[in-house]
């Protein structure tokens, strides 16, 4: 548990404030992306509106994906998770807000979700490709075609797969930009690391 909280600080303290702000609607209401707010200068909700959620389904499902996916890509990356995490977030917002401008409010971390599936996805392949792993490299992707799917699921009916969406209108659009920033997210981590290698083998032989 040492070792979880340790590599996973920042997955671990969103899900803590997801449960806070589900334990109390004055705060849900303070914290959710409503966009008329945001533009009167309470910008914070451009992050905290992923926080929250309609109502206990809901939650379960999107924390519990959080959890596994957040802690997955966090170790991968580690102190850069917070930036990345960001950037993700305000993207899925700001995609919301470009896309669908008669939305005027959205709760929760399903786009996020969405865009850690993909970077966690893509990630494990590359990895798996560069070993030359080349069988696992395609059943790693396979996953992307389950994702793939459940989006024209949600499309085509309106609905989503596994959280009752009776109290609230499901957005497939906040799930396809949590997909592309996912995969640039991915294209980034991985640009990154490149760099570092190189940067550490150039100061290697300078020595």
């Amino acid at each position: 548990m040492r070792t979880f909280c340790r590599t996973c600080p920042v997955t671990i303290l969103v899900s803590a404030m997801a449960l806070l702000a589900w334990a109390s609607p004055a705060i849900t209401s303070w914290l959710q992306l409503d966009f008329m707010a945001v533009t009167d200068g309470q910008w914070w909700r451009i992050w905290t509106g992923h926080l929250t959620h309609y109502d206990g389904n809901h939650l379960f499902w999107d924390l519990l994906m959080f959890a596994i996916l957040g802690a997955s890509c966090e170790r991968i990356v580690g102190s850069r998770f917070p930036a990345m995490l960001a950037i993700i977030t305000a993207g899925i917002s700001a995609s919301i807000a470009w896309w669908c401008p008669e939305i005027t409010v959205y709760r929760g971390l399903s786009g996020i979700d969405t865009a850690l599936f993909v970077w966690f996805v893509a990630d494990q392949s590359v990895r798996a490709w560069n070993r030359e792993e080349r069988i696992v490299a395609a059943l790693w992707i396979a996953p992307s075609a389950g994702l793939v799917g459940k989006l024209l699921f949600e499309a085509s009916t309106g609905n989503t797969l596994f959280v009752d969406s009776s109290s609230f209108t499901p957005l497939v659009q906040s799930h396809l930009a949590g997909a592309a920033f996912g995969l640039l997210a991915s294209v980034s981590s991985r640009w990154a690391r490149l760099a570092f290698k190189s940067s550490a083998r150039t100061v290697s032989v300078a020595r």
